[in-house]
């Protein structure tokens, strides 16, 4: 960096007394560099341009004829550019112009709603500060944002907000409606079998039981009644409604198909990389820049933007590693293939019982190999909850 700044010559000298003006000029403490010898009277060496000039004064008091190849470093870079002075105004005042539009808010993006107008969001974001062509130092915190909006529309149970470059972003989630809720509620309901079961377990918060534990029920039996009988004799009935938690003994049967030859992915350890312009918030990938060596890949994305202070610009670049992959064909035994049909079914079942089922016991029956793959039905004995809610009809 250092030499970069400086500026650095590569210069060819010929004649006689080559060895005497190299010793001449290490005394008086000029750097040289990358010396190559090209004949025994000929030889190709730099310089920093500071010593140059002082070289020069060397070289002319001897019959030694200079050369010079070529010149690198910011002091050239300069005396180009100061010749070239509207091309160099041409890219400050392109890179003022470039820095004056990202510290717009160009657009306004809402998300996640689907009661919420969005054209109402968007009003209620423009009196907070939000909206098209407004200065993005001017836009008020994130957190402010957000309690503004979440205090305009209550039907929203969170909102967010964050800036993307020269985007701005809402984030809505919407309530679950409780009106709606109240308008398509049954009512007071009774509790019911989903299926066929054996009673293990109630937890009955309200309602009046009608079975009992070890009893076998049918799908669409009475488990918990909404309906209370008032004192004794009186002949009345008093509705409450039915509300707790049935658990019944269940039994699934999964009929499982695993292939013995599988395929997986696997990494050979080859890895490209490639970088790709990044403005205004977007990535511009050129076909011909940094082509792709494998055929089979997985990228990775890092992003890097630059930073004026505190401002970010949306102008940098991502760097995409590419990680070269094959699928290979592997051969699972029976058993493994039995083990690995075992956790398709269990993983299936688990889903079909919820968070408060469990699995009691599981049994693989009549497994066999046909076609090269591996044919059984494995048996589940589970706990769930099997209650469901049934509305209260008028005249019950």
């Amino acid at each position: 960096m250092l030499d970069f700044i400086k500026g650095k010559v590569s210069i060819e000298l010929s004649g006689a007394r080559i060895t005497p003006l190299i010793n001449e000029a290490m005394r008086e403490e000029i750097v040289l560099g990358d010396i190559h010898f090209l004949e025994e009277e000929r030889i190709r060496l730099t310089v920093l341009l500071p010593d140059f000039y002082r070289l020069v004064k060397m070289i002319r008091r001897t019959d030694i004829r200079m050369r010079i190849l070529s010149k690198k470093g910011l002091p050239f870079l300069l005396s180009k550019m100061y010749k070239r002075k509207f091309f160099a105004i041409g890219i400050l005042l392109f890179i003022l112009l470039l820095m004056a539009m990202s510290s717009f808010v160009w657009r306004v993006e809402v998300e996640g709603n689907e009661r919420i107008p969005e054209a109402k969001i968007l009003t209620f974001a423009r009196e907070a500060g939000v909206f098209p062509g407004q200065l993005k130092f001017r836009v008020p915190e994130n957190e402010e944002i957000q309690h503004r909006l979440s205090a305009r529309l209550p039907q929203a149970s969170w909102v967010g907000f964050r800036m993307e470059g020269t985007r701005a972003v809402i984030t809505v989630v919407e309530k679950e409606g409780i009106e709606e809720k109240q308008e398509r509620s049954p009512g007071p309901v009774h509790l019911v079998a989903r299926r066929k079961a054996l009673i293990y377990d109630m937890r009955v918060e309200q309602g009046k039981p009608v079975v009992q534990v070890n009893d076998m029920v049918k799908k669409g039996q009475m488990l918990v009644s909404g309906v209370y009988g008032a004192e004794e004799g009186s002949g009345s009935d008093r509705i409450v409604g039915a509300k707790g938690k049935v658990w019944g003994e269940v039994w699934y049967d999964s009929q499982i198909v695993v292939p013995l030859e599988q395929k997986r992915k696997v990494y050979t350890g080859n890895r490209d990389t490639g970088y790709y312009p990044y403005v205004a918030s977007r990535m511009l990938r050129l076909p011909f820049l940094y082509p792709v060596p494998f055929q089979e890949f997985e990228t990775v994305e890092r992003l890097h933007v630059l930073h004026l202070f505190n401002w970010r610009i949306p102008i940098g670049w991502v760097e995409e590693e590419r990680l070269e992959m094959r699928w290979v064909k592997q051969r699972l035994t029976p058993q493994e293939a039995i083990r690995l049909g075992q956790e398709r079914a269990r993983a299936d079942v688990r889903e079909k019982i919820g968070p408060d089922g469990r699995i009691l016991m599981e049994k693989v029956l009549q497994p066999r190999i046909d076609n090269g793959k591996v044919y059984m039905k494995v048996h589940f004995d589970v706990i769930e909850n099997i209650a469901i809610s049934q509305p209260i009809l008028q005249g019950e």
